[in-house]
């Protein structure tokens, strides 16, 4: 029942975020040098329990602490291509929706790091958090060595690339 509730609030959420036009859901920021990756990511809360207060409801606080828990997992967010062999070192979920944090930006926001054995592998990622989103984009911010760019991504295309076009 407590996940039904969760999804039917994230669902109202997208819901709303795609009536207000094409905008993207977050930013989500990738950097690769040598064996290291890292990503950090920023979400509106709105856009991914509905709302931007602290929880009030026991349904509120379940959104939360669900949310907290897919966005802590990396391999919800982003799944480095497999040929680089890649193993997660860092992975964290925040969100200014909790004490002592004010909600002003009311926003989750998360970090993770890998550790590549065969960097050259290291050309693409998967983005499951997509899915979890329900259709709403990403901004992707790559940084790549010398290399720098900007991406849209959202479904279908789950994929990003980490190499420059």
């Amino acid at each position: 029942m407590r996940l039904f509730i969760a999804v039917m609030v994230l669902n109202l959420a997208v819901t709303g975020a795609a009536a207000e036009g094409d905008r993207a859901a977050g930013d989500l920021e990738i950097a690769r040098k040598g064996q290291a990756l890292i990503a950090r990511l920023t979400l509106p809360a709105d856009q991914v329990v509905g709302f931007s207060h602290r929880p009030e409801s026991d349904e509120e606080k379940i959104a939360v602490t669900e949310a907290l828990a897919r966005l802590g997992k990396a391999d919800n967010v982003l799944v480095p291509a497999a040929e680089a062999g890649c193993t997660v070192t860092r992975e964290e979920a925040t969100t200014t929706l909790m004490p002592p944090a004010t909600p002003d930006p009311a926003e989750f926001q998360a970090r993770y790091a890998w550790r590549c054995e065969s960097p050259a592998g290291l050309v693409a990622a998967d983005v499951p958090l997509l899915e979890f989103l329900n259709g709403v984009a990403l901004d992707a911010l790559v940084v790549n060595g010398e290399h720098r760019f900007e991406r849209r991504i959202a479904p279908p295309e789950t994929r990003l690339p980490l190499l420059a076009d």
